[in-house]
């Protein structure tokens, strides 16, 4: 539920439980898409270095066995706990079943103390290969299979989805390449898209 006290002027809000949005406050989508093929998209790179902000994560404290008694509240934590709680294989594992290339140990030699170079978190894996592979400039092979199967799932899901109605279907909106139709071509036709300072 948003908050309508909050004061549009105030700062970014101190935690991540979220607060209503300032009308100043919009996603910049030149900060994850390339409009303007002459003007590069200024985002973060993806690697495996976390915001401070999630290493104290709002939510339950409760105790967890053989943890501290004040709960879990790094993302990172949280990430482990659930890759060994829900037996979730590795991102080398993934990798193999994919046919994709596996990280060598040495690419991931930080890890290497804590018996992880050879079986990483695929969370921690996802990142690491967006690092090593891609400049951390996009997601790397495992990861972007992922996320496309994912949304391919869900369209294949929705009785609705174009993959369902018409598998033949092409975008018919105004795109900046013909023939060739983007995200980017998406947002601005949405009108989300707001000039870069």
């Amino acid at each position: 539920m948003f908050d309508d006290s909050v004061d549009p002027n105030d700062p970014a809000p101190k935690d991540l439980r979220g607060v209503k949005r300032a009308p100043r406050r919009f996603i910049d989508w030149q900060t994850f898409f390339k409009f303007n093929p002459d003007i590069s998209a200024p985002n973060k790179k993806i690697d495996t270095k976390l915001s401070s902000p999630l290493m104290l994560l709002p939510g339950s404290r409760g105790a967890a066995s053989g943890l501290p008694t004040d709960g879990i509240q790094s993302l990172a934590s949280r990430n482990l706990m659930r890759h060994v709680n829900f037996g979730v294989p590795s991102g080398q594992a993934i990798a193999r079943v994919m046919g994709i290339q596996v990280l060598t140990p040495e690419q991931l030699a930080e890890l290497a103390p804590f018996g992880m170079d050879r079986s990483t978190p695929l969370w921690y894996y996802v990142l690491k290969e967006a690092e090593v592979l891609e400049n951390g400039l996009r997601l790397g092979p495992v990861g972007n299979r992922i996320v496309g199967e994912v949304f391919i799932g869900i369209l294949k899901a929705d009785k609705d989805s174009y993959l369902v109605v018409d598998k033949n279907w092409k975008p018919t909106l105004p795109s900046a390449k013909a023939g060739d139709f983007e995200i980017t071509d998406l947002l601005t036709f949405a009108g989300v898209v707001h000039p870069m300072n």
